[in-house]
């Protein structure tokens, strides 16, 4: 197999997986494959001498660009309006999280309050995790002015801290 058999191979196989990811409603992770896939595309049709192919390849480009396009639209709209969803998964003792990494994307100048919910701040390490986060939020570009913490009754207490 030819390096240019190659790359479209992995052109489609990305792009494939693109437009999968975007009919199940991942839309960041489809804005990504469809990026990449373009990219590899891109490099088959400058070495493609085939003038019938050429025009193939600038068709479907031209399609997947349009709707990687549209995609980037529709995410950038969401996150204006405060419905942008995003699911990361950790598993159990991973590293290399850090609250910058994972919240910062979210944390702009319009942030004026924040409320935690968690059921499970009981004990001192569980303090200091939201106190690192409380930092990672009034170091940043925000005007938070009150950060709100909502933990469940255990046997001995319940807490509702409120932070000014």
């Amino acid at each position: 197999m030819s390096a240019l058999a190659g790359v479209e191979n992995s052109a489609g196989a990305v792009l494939r997986r693109a437009v999968e990811l975007d009919g199940g409603g991942r839309y960041q992770e489809s804005l990504v494959c469809y990026q990449e896939g373009i990219e590899l595309l891109l490099q088959v049709l400058k070495a493609t001498k085939d003038e019938a192919k050429k025009n193939h390849y600038r068709q479907k480009l031209r399609s997947y660009m349009d709707r990687a396009e549209q995609i980037k639209h529709h995410v950038l709209k969401e996150k204006e309006e405060g419905k942008y969803h995003k699911q990361i998964k950790i598993v159990e003792n991973a590293t290399g999280y850090s609250y910058e990494n994972l919240f910062k994307p979210y944390v702009d100048e319009m942030l004026t309050e924040v409320w935690v919910e968690d059921p499970y701040i009981r004990h001192t390490h569980q303090l200091y995790n939201f106190l690192r986060f409380c930092e990672m939020l009034i170091k940043g570009p925000s005007k938070v002015k009150k950060i709100n913490l909502l933990t469940s009754r255990d046997e001995v207490s319940c807490f509702q801290f409120i932070f000014f």
